[in-house]
């Protein structure tokens, strides 16, 4: 049994890993700050009150930053256009579980997060006025960690050999991903707007405690294709007003495909963004909106903070 519980809890390691890499990008999949089913608000399969309890369990934190550096000219006169960004998250899981029919018996707690900081150098080259060629790496290094509350009689009977092991133990894991996307951008007399396709690769190694040290490999690969449009409001004090939709599909593979439950889904946002009256080096806009996703576990829609959307 324990034999095949290793096989079986590295590959929910690998899982969990894999997952926190597609959480921490926000241009993949967005959890906000309140979520709700959105079958009752505007109708369709839009989601459940499975899946708003999945989404509920759930709770996503990201802090990405953003610097541009100075520009590289070609030979032919054209520039490339680097930046590089820091990114930072916190995803924690909340779950419980009741193994013993016994109505006197309490539910065993599960509480798991993971931490992710990441960095990303990226650059565009121009193709032309409109098209650009963009590229990038980005590491990411993660921290795993599980606390395991005992209250069925059943779990609490295996307590010493499922601590440290499966349950109230810990993992690292440190993931390299390259990604590469096509680039439209149309300038409009209202603003601008955007087509874009990202395809984006990670492969990684874990280590630690949780499964006497055999973590995995976690793996996968995700491909982004969107339209995001911008429509410039007003300049109201100095700050510039923008009503900001999107539109997304979002294919997923490997490590991923079990946790989301779909080898693709659907995103759509709207939102109200403002340029940032502080930390304008690293900050280009902060605003709120709200988010829907079809087509996974977590469908359903959110209301989420948005920054640096450009």
């Amino acid at each position: 049994m324990f034999a095949q519980a290793d096989d079986t809890f590295k590959k929910l390691l690998d899982q969990n890993f894999a997952t926190a890499v597609l959480l921490s990008d926000s241009d993949a999949i967005s959890l906000g700050f309140h979520d709700f089913n959105a079958s009752s608000v505007f109708g369709d399969n839009l989601g459940s009150m499975e899946a708003l309890d999945n989404r509920k369990q759930i709770s996503v934190y990201n802090a990405p930053f953003t610097w541009k550096l100075d520009e590289l000219t070609l030979s032919n006169g054209k520039k490339i256009n680097q930046n590089v960004s820091l990114f930072f998250s916190y995803i924690e899981q909340t779950r419980e579980f009741k193994f013993t029919e016994n109505s006197n018996s309490g539910s065993d707690k599960s509480t798991e997060n993971v931490m992710t900081a990441g960095a990303k150098y990226w650059s565009s080259y121009p193709l032309s006025e409109v098209w650009s060629i963009r590229s990038g790496m980005r590491a990411n290094l993660m921290y795993f960690e599980n606390k395991y509350d005992y209250n069925d009689p059943t779990t609490t009977f295996f307590r010493e050999q499922l601590d440290g092991f499966v349950v109230n133990t810990d993992a690292w894991a440190f993931t390299m991903q390259p990604s590469i996307e096509s680039h439209y951008r149309k300038p409009q007399s209202w603003g601008h707007w955007e087509a874009y396709s990202e395809l984006n690769y990670f492969y990684g190694y874990g280590w630690g405690e949780a499964n006497n040290g055999d973590i995995g490999n976690p793996e996968g690969w995700y491909w982004i294709n969107g339209l995001k449009g911008f429509y410039d409001i007003a300049d109201w004090g100095g700050y510039e007003q923008t009503l900001f939709s999107s539109v997304r599909r979002i294919d997923v593979g490997a490590d991923l495909q079990a946790p989301l439950g779909a080898a693709h889904f659907y995103e759509w946002g709207l939102g109200w963004l403002v340029s940032a009256p502080f930390l304008k080096t690293y900050i280009d806009n902060i605003g709120i909106g709200v988010n829907l996703n079809y087509g996974s576990s977590l469908k359903g829609g959110t209301i989420v903070l948005l920054i640096n959307q450009n």
